[in-house]
């Protein structure tokens, strides 16, 4: 499209967007509180407030905290919006880099569960300055705000840069709640919706604004302006990471749909809705929207609305994984050849996040019919492969048992060289049943300091009271933090009987050695094998496959049917069996 085009598209979406936004919505904020206490004589000035915060540096966590309460004391302070800002503004500017700091150690963790006290304590102050700040300035945003473009024009920048302030610490919380694997809530998103749709009444979301930090910004970014971004940016971010559910993923890995968003040109574009059907490779969202947009048209969602294409980021992560793929098969993989934003993460995450990204950018529609359960007696679940291998081993003959704790074995089992998680049996941990159906499983539990480490891509396995000697086999495909206390743990179920069994490959790198796996047989009657993503298998794998009770066998394995951070399943042919 031509830049003319462009701009002439540009300017239609604005009169489209003016015309048919109602005055309640465009420019407004849906329950935005109203201040009602009088200073009084104990408001300090700026400085005061800031040199009492400097004095608890050494404590951090008390520190966020104080400044938390102090901000939501300011939005209840009946003061001038400008005097409000300028000292909700100092603070945050002062605590920033302590939110930074910490927001880093705790994104580059490999597991975010179980959750110490500090860390939530720090989390969650964090969270409510920014949501106090983000306050702030909708305050003064409303009292500036006109949908006419001659008044709009008179306080542009300001404007400008408050919506900026609101979408970059929405992205802060965004970001900050990612952490405890939780969600921005409905009143976020309306929010979020209602200011950028402010901005695109005025044709006036691609100026780039300084940031005030790198709080939820691709670190490896090379942008020789430094932390700038525009309004357009900032909502695409916040409506990406929302989109594929990142919020469930390894903490570690927050900053990837960011690096693509910087890599890919125009890798997501905005259209006014035609109200046709949505195409593949759309999405809708509205100006009163509470959540992120979605696949499907909802004839409750208020005008206006705007088109979210993403076709063009989708061919890219295709062509991203089928050329990862190609490179892993050959077992040659050139990190060169690869984007930044994949080069910068471990090996073994690079294929599930290109999953991971394709299947949140897809339609899904659910297939099983889920069943409300209350509960469940002795229900007991191994996370982790080494946990989930012992259960099965275990519940086999003398012979294998034996076999599996021989030192020669469980050194291959456990060497760090191949990265084994030695997580903690959570097999004492209580767990109720939240729903199931005939694919998985929900499960939900109180955390507390001894529960296991969890994360997502796990394999697992699980039985209840009523069938301890036949656990399911399965693997985790989603985390959710309800409430402070309880945890969501969502469950693919991958078999209903599944065994351990031993391989010794014939070439590769750990050829010679006995390796454990499981076996288990999929919908269509054929065999397939769970492996350690450490093993470094690829398709054609010649191996010596023994199995409990049954005589050593050649094998050879099939076509990749899933790959995990920390397994791969192969279809497995085995002539003999």
């Amino acid at each position: 499209m031509s830049s003319t085009a462009e701009s002439n598209q540009q300017l239609a979406t604005a009169d489209f967007i003016r015309k048919s936004a109602t005055q309640e919505l465009l420019g407004q904020f849906a329950n935005l509180p109203t201040a009602f206490k009088s200073p009084g004589k104990e408001l300090a000035s700026k400085e005061d407030y800031l040199a009492k915060l400097e004095t608890l540096k050494q404590y951090p966590s008390k520190q966020l905290q104080d400044a938390g309460q102090l901000l939501a004391l300011f939005n209840r302070y009946n003061l001038k919006a400008d005097k409000r800002l300028q000292l909700s503004m100092a603070i945050v500017a002062q605590l920033y880099p302590v939110i930074a700091r910490f927001y880093q150690q705790y994104q580059t963790q490999p597991s975010s569960l179980p959750e110490g006290k500090d860390r939530k304590q720090i989390v969650m102050a964090s969270i409510e300055i920014a949501e106090q700040a983000i306050l702030s300035c909708k305050h003064l945003f409303v009292e500036l705000y006109s949908a006419k473009p001659a008044l709009y024009r008179k306080q542009r920048p300001r404007l400008l840069e408050l919506a900026v302030r609101i979408l970059e610490l929405a992205r802060v919380v965004q970001r900050l709640r990612a952490l405890r694997h939780q969600k921005l809530s409905a009143h976020n998103w309306r929010d979020i919706n209602r200011v950028f749709f402010a901005l695109l009444a005025q044709n006036d979301v691609d100026e780039k604004i300084t940031l005030l930090g790198q709080v939820g910004t691709w670190l490896n970014r090379t942008d020789k302006e430094g932390f700038k971004v525009s309004p357009r940016h900032l909502y695409l971010s916040l409506q990406l990471f929302g989109i594929v559910d990142a919020s469930s993923w390894s903490t570690r890995l927050f900053h990837v749909p960011d690096g693509y968003l910087d890599l890919v040109d125009n890798a997501i574009l905005l259209h006014v809705d035609n109200s046709l059907e949505l195409q593949a490779g759309m999405l809708i969202t509205g100006i009163d929207h509470a959540a992120p947009a979605q696949f499907r048209r909802d004839v409750r969602m208020v005008a206006p609305r705007i088109l979210i294409e993403y076709s063009q980021l989708y061919n890219r992560l295709v062509q991203d994984y089928e050329e990862l793929a190609k490179m892993k098969f050959i077992g040659n993989v050139d990190v060169s050849r690869l984007n930044r934003a994949l080069a910068g993460i471990d090996a073994m995450e690079r294929l599930p996040l290109l999953e991971a990204m394709l299947f949140g950018l897809r339609p899904r529609e659910r297939r099983q019919k889920r069943h409300a359960a209350f509960g469940s007696e002795n229900l007991r679940l191994y996370f982790s492969f080494k946990d989930a291998f012992r259960l099965f081993a275990n519940l086999g003959s003398a012979e294998m048992k034996q076999r599996v704790n021989s030192r020669e074995f469980i050194h291959t089992l456990a060497s760090p060289a191949l990265g084994a998680n030695d997580a903690v049996c959570s097999g004492q941990t209580p767990w109720e049943i939240a729903n199931f159906s005939t694919g998985g499983v929900l499960v939900i539990t109180r955390e507390s300091d001894y529960s296991a480490p969890i994360c997502v891509g796990q394999i697992t396995a699980f039985s209840s009271g009523k069938d301890q000697q036949r656990p399911l086999l399965g693997y985790v495909s989603r985390i959710h933090r309800p409430s402070d206390q309880l945890i969501e743990v969502a469950i693919v179920r991958l078999s209903g009987q599944a065994e351990a069994a031993l391989v010794t490959p014939e070439s590769g790198k750990l050829v010679g050695k006995t390796l454990g796996v499981m076996l288990f047989k999929n919908v269509d009657d054929r065999w397939c094998v769970v492996t350690r993503y450490e093993y470094d298998f690829v398709l054609g794998t010649p191996l010596r496959l023994l199995r409990d009770k049954a005589p050593t066998l050649p094998a050879r394995l099939g076509n990749v049917l899933l790959t995990k951070q920390e397994f791969v399943i192969f279809e497995l042919s085995v002539p003999g069996m």
